[in-house]
């Protein structure tokens, strides 16, 4: 088959046509009192789409209603230039809306539209002689919807069905962070795996010509008498096929992101959460830092872990009996090294123009807005993870700042914890490494948590860990961490 090759639009089945082009799907359904129209590609797909409606004898002026499958641009991009030339409802997610825009804003330098009608779950549009049911399907998008309705062929009655969003590489962890999307989508993904593997379809139309090869059928259809679209199996199979590809998706994506961090700095070696300890760590091979956040006497946001100065300084008090100017006088130690308490922001100095991870554990309640607002001002925010055993914490910082990716520290972790994680928009599960199995890791990873492992104690513990899939771990001799991910 031809590169990209040129579709002809054509008759699919019954009153369903394809108008589209190979890189964008397009599909046109004659109700007998005006056309519906799904998807309008790309903004020079419009084009294609009004030339194609005119070689079947359709006139765009005659599209009653636009319906989206989801909201990327592939799928709505060609929208304005069609919306010059008719004047249909529009119908999309309002959860997509943040890649159309709203109320007339730009996105991505195109011209967006503003939608008639927001799908909701269970919904049916009815134009004619066509009732289309519309379910939610997440996961590609947080807005997919993947649509169902009768459609009729030599008086025989068929059930036509789309998936309104089946590519998996939208959900690798990359694309995530850098849109500011949650880990949720993969779990919701299987969840619409679930919700669609057992719907008969009959007729299987393709939100990409990829998904039911339209251009193959297409070709099949000039040789023979038989639809070939019409296929009870098509879309079961289809379906079923998506599970191992985003289970595989996943496993490789874990393995090229693991991350890991160097806890508090390489703190084996040196005076722990000190500068010496950060570059150490970085030395050693580390590619993520953790740290601990406390506030002092004076409001300065300082990395220091314990309750009390006594384990690491051999000082009394705690970090808020003191000015930052005061903590300076003490000395973190390691055996024979020492090194000076630090500051967040002199950290984030060093190394926030850095290619590393960050996790940043909130020690303390009601050190949110500060803590955030020094992540946006040297702009590590796509690369962090902020954490606490503090679950109130973590919602608070929620609250403060929504795009922030959050991870609950646990030593066991049960069905609740889960739930509320999902219901707060918490991304990433932290359990204590000797409480895991690789049952329970892959269970977290497929519901879309990402896993991350605390109280690596020793190597045993540390190749565990690995072995059991987690995506990273916080480890104080991040060097035999580094010699096991080469192994």
């Amino acid at each position: 088959m031809p590169e990209n090759p040129i579709i002809p639009p054509f008759k699919l089945c019954g009153n369903i046509y394809f108008v589209g082009e190979y890189r964008a799907s397009s599909h046109l359904i004659d109700t007998g009192e005006g056309l519906i129209l799904i998807d309008t590609g790309y903004e020079e797909t419009a084009d294609i789409i009004m030339d194609n409606m005119k070689t079947l004898g359709f006139d765009i002026k005659d599209v009653k209603i636009i319906l989206f499958s989801h909201g990327h641009g592939d799928h709505v991009y060609g929208t304005r230039k069609l919306l010059e030339h008719c004047a249909p409802e529009t119908y999309i997610a309002e959860e997509d809306l943040r890649y159309i825009g709203e109320k007339g804003l730009k996105i991505h330098e195109h011209l967006v539209f503003v939608p008639n009608h927001y799908i909701k779950d269970g919904m049916t549009i009815k134009l004619g002689n066509t009732e289309i049911l519309c379910m939610y399907t997440p996961g590609h998008t947080m807005g997919t919807y993947s649509f169902f309705w009768d459609v009729e062929e030599n008086g025989v009655t068929y059930r036509a069905g789309m998936f309104g969003g089946a590519g998996v590489n939208q959900m690798k962890k990359g694309f995530l962070d850098e849109r500011d999307l949650y880990y949720f989508q993969r779990g919701h993904f299987y969840e619409s795996l679930d919700k669609l593997k057992d719907i008969k379809v009959d007729v299987f139309v393709g939100n990409h010509v990829w998904n039911n090869d339209t251009y193959g059928r297409y070709l099949k259809s000039l040789e023979s008498d038989k639809n070939p679209f019409i296929d009870d199996k098509a879309f079961g199979n289809f379906i079923n096929g998506k599970y191992p590809e985003m289970d595989k998706m996943i496993k490789a994506d874990t393995a090229d992101h693991f991350v890991n961090f160097a806890h508090r700095g390489a703190s084996e070696y040196a005076p722990e959460n000190t500068i010496m300890s950060f570059y150490l760590g970085m030395f050693m091979g580390a590619n993520g830092i953790e740290t601990d956040v406390q506030k002092t006497k004076d409001g300065v946001l300082v990395l220091f872990h314990d309750d009390t100065l006594e384990r690491v300084t051999g000082e009394s008090g705690t970090i808020e009996d003191y000015t930052f100017e005061e903590l300076q006088r003490f000395n973190v130690k390691k055996g024979e090294l020492t090194d000076k308490i630090v500051s967040f922001e002199d950290f984030l100095i060093h190394f926030a123009h850095r290619n590393i991870t960050f996790a940043i554990e909130l020690k303390k309640a009601g050190l949110e807005k500060e803590v955030s607002e020094l992540i946006y001002k040297y702009g590590i925010e796509k690369k962090c993870v902020v954490t606490s055993f503090k679950y109130d914490a973590l919602v608070a910082m929620k609250s403060a700042s929504p795009k922030l990716k959050l991870g609950y520290l646990t030593a066991d972790v049960t069905d609740g914890i889960l739930e509320n994680m999902k219901r707060d928009g918490i991304d990433e599960i932290c359990p204590k490494a000797g409480n895991i199995s690789a049952d329970d890791v892959w269970k977290w990873q497929k519901m879309g948590f990402n896993v991350r492992a605390w109280g690596v104690s020793d190597e045993a513990v540390m190749k565990k860990a690995y072995d059991d899939g987690v995506n990273g771990m916080t480890c104080n001799f991040p060097d035999k961490l580094a010699e096991t991910l080469k192994e």
